[in-house]
């Protein structure tokens, strides 16, 4: 999982240096070990009445008739997404919408900082909705060994043995087994997210802003069940949502668990088996991305509150 992971850093690094200039109006569909470049599209809704009667308020928080811009800045979790929420968002606001995709493979969260407080800061400054995310890349070494990086390492071990060089036996018990940290543990993770939010509301100087986040669901169950740690290794992955849905409430930020409905309530099903995610078990196929942009949705679009 890291390998594969450092492989999806070094391609995005790559690609943002050399798009970094602009946005391209072309979108592609990157696969499991590619990056989507910067893109931005235009999404016009054809609907000609509301979606509801929404009496005086039709324009809801945005002025009348005219478009609002929807930014993606997320890791690669959020592939495809633009695409689709898009003319959901149009067609709930009753307006054009103009979609900024910014989803990149292997990008951590304090890289999407680093964005928000320079190459995107205009972005994020003329966007109305922002959907953003990023994984605690290189921050998870701050907590306790053996951590989360251990049960990315049982897989590797067991979906792609042909690229493991470690000690681990076919059929053996994992060794060592995970630690389960605590939310304190994973401070350095929710510093930073904290200071995403921050920038956001500050770029966006009192307009209002739709904010939404989200958990990342996981097809590992499997092997980490047939290793014996699927319990220390969910638990890591529960801890971790729960710093991030902590952080998006303390922000203002509309929180979706995609953790729980993908992995279900109790986090023991396996979304590769409901076809929802690709066989890399990382990332959603086409329904997993369909029902991501749809729980985006359904979530509403009232604007988020700043925090006090």
């Amino acid at each position: 999982m890291r390998n594969r992971m450092m492989l999806l850093i070094v391609v995005s690094v790559l690609t943002l240096a050399s798009c970094a200039d602009g946005d391209s109006t072309e979108a592609t569909q990157p696969g499991a070990d590619s990056t989507m470049g910067p893109t931005s599209t235009t999404v016009q809704t054809t609907i000609t009445t509301p979606v509801e009667d929404k009496g005086s308020s039709d324009a809801g928080p945005f002025p009348p008739g005219e478009p609002v811009d929807l930014l993606v800045l997320t890791d690669s979790s959020g592939w495809g997404m633009a695409e689709r929420f898009g003319p959901l968002a149009a067609e709930a606001l009753d307006r054009e919408v103009r979609v900024h995709d910014w989803a990149r493979g292997g990008e951590p969260i304090t890289v999407i900082l680093d964005w928000v407080q320079t190459i995107l800061a205009d972005k994020v400054a003329e966007a109305e909705i922002i959907v953003v995310y990023g994984y605690p890349g290189g921050l998870e070494y701050d907590l306790p060994e053996p951590n989360i990086l251990t049960c990315f390492e049982a897989v590797d071990a067991v979906v792609w043995p042909d690229e493991y060089t470690g000690d681990w036996t076919p059929g053996s018990k994992w060794e060592p087994t995970p630690v389960v940290p605590t939310v304190e543990d994973w401070r350095p993770y929710r510093d930073v997210l904290d200071q995403v939010y921050d920038e956001i509301w500050k770029l966006r100087e009192g307009q209002p802003t739709i904010i939404r986040t989200y958990d990342v669901p996981h097809g590992f169950i499997a092997p980490w069940r047939e290793l014996g740690i699927e319990s220390e290794c969910t638990a890591n992955m529960e801890i971790q949502a729960q710093v991030e849905r902590e952080a998006a409430e303390a922000n203002g930020a509309g929180f979706v668990s995609l953790f729980d409905v993908f992995n279900g309530p109790n986090h023991d099903e396996d979304p590769v088996q409901k076809g929802w995610m690709m066989d890399d078990l990382m990332h959603a196929g086409d329904a997993g991305k369909d029902i991501i942009a749809e729980l985006l949705a359904a979530y509403g679009f009232d604007p988020s509150e700043p925090p006090r």
